[in-house]
């Protein structure tokens, strides 16, 4: 009998199973990026009015009430908005809408990896453009590719920069192809290229309630662009993709940004805190923008996540990307999160091993 091996598409014989969580561990998660200052309130406020007898019903089928609240906040039109189960299936209907086999799709390196997994599952011939040594972006290296679809990480995860607005907009205004550019993680720092998205033909804005709103574990996401990309998108798109109660509690999320706002506000003060320590500690810490830190120290960056793990805190080895060889990614949290993952640290690279 043939096997499943010999039945697989060819294209996935390299491809590994992507793995992420390690929830239900005892750990202290710093490793993910979620919002960890706590639950938005929008979750309890919604849950006490909800109607759950109804929830053998289907949801809206292209979350109609959550679109309409979007295009609302955004100044964009209902037929301009597409929700998702988390930015990351909009980043996989992007593909499927707009490459066929064997089309180039490009991205800066280092950068978010799914970029890359999507377009490989979706058939794409793949193309990752080094960051300068500084991690800048050069508009002019990503549009020589004359790539079928780019995506960009606006600030980008896991070198914690903003791009360049201008080389961004180059990029968006010079492609022949769809510029993707992804904010999930714009809130942290008020970087905002949705006008210059949709001034381009060929440009989508995703956007997540993931981390900013602290709503990763319901998986909402959205994508802004022109009426007929948003066409295109829907094509692809399986009915009834989110579930009522996330479509609830991501209007009210919208609706009251005061929780999320107080929360960008910790995370800056904690972020500036723990690269301090960090730097202390003699890490080679880069500047960030985003809710999570990078930084290298003397030690083999794998062995030291390993370790950290053993000790009960989980963080990001960035040794897989492209430029960051034995960099570690810290999300910051409160206060005690981040002490307990310093005296770790610090325990295992003095060697002091209790």
């Amino acid at each position: 009998m043939t096997s499943i091996g010999e039945l697989r598409r060819r294209t996935l014989d390299t491809l590994a199973r992507q793995t992420y969580s390690l929830a239900g561990k005892d750990l202290t998660l710093l490793n993910d990026n979620a919002n960890l200052f706590g639950v938005n309130p929008a979750v309890e406020e919604v849950a006490k009015s909800f109607d759950f007898s109804r929830l053998w019903a289907y949801p809206s089928e292209n979350s109609d009430a959550l679109r309409e609240r979007i295009s609302s906040e955004h100044g964009v039109s209902p037929d301009e908005v597409i929700v998702g189960n988390g930015s990351d299936e909009l980043l996989d209907i992007t593909m499927k809408s707009f490459i066929n086999p064997g089309e180039l799709f490009v991205s800066p390196a280092p950068t978010f990896g799914m970029y890359k997994f999507y377009a490989r599952v979706n058939l794409a011939t793949v193309k990752e453009k080094l960051l300068e040594e500084d991690y800048s972006i050069d508009a002019n290296e990503i549009l020589s590719e004359n790539a079928k679809l780019t995506a960009i990480c606006q600030p980008n995860n896991p070198t914690a920069n903003l791009f360049d607005f201008n080389e961004v907009s180059k990029i968006l205004s010079g492609s022949n192809g769809m510029v993707l550019v992804d904010e999930a993680y714009g809130d942290f720092c008020g970087s905002n290229m949705l006008k210059t998205v949709l001034a381009c033909e060929h440009g989508i804005d995703t956007r997540t309630f993931s981390k900013a709103y602290g709503l990763a574990g319901l998986r909402a996401g959205f994508a802004i662009a022109r009426s007929e990309i948003i066409d295109e998108l829907r094509r692809v798109r399986t009915p009834f993709g989110l579930n009522s109660f996330t479509e609830a509690v991501a209007i009210r999320a919208i609706d009251n940004k005061k929780w999320v706002n107080a929360a960008v506000s910790k995370m800056q003060i904690e972020r500036e805190y723990l690269s301090n320590r960090m730097t202390a500690l003699g890490f080679s810490v880069k500047p960030s923008v985003c809710n999570f830190v990078i930084g290298k120290s003397t030690m083999d960056g794998p062995t030291l996540v390993a370790t950290l793990k053993d000790r009960g805190v989980a963080v990001r080895d960035c040794s897989s990307f492209p430029m960051l060889k034995d960099y570690i990614r810290v999300t910051v949290g409160p206060r005690e999160m981040m002490d307990k993952f310093l005296v770790e640290a610090e325990h295992v690279m003095s060697g002091k091993m209790r």
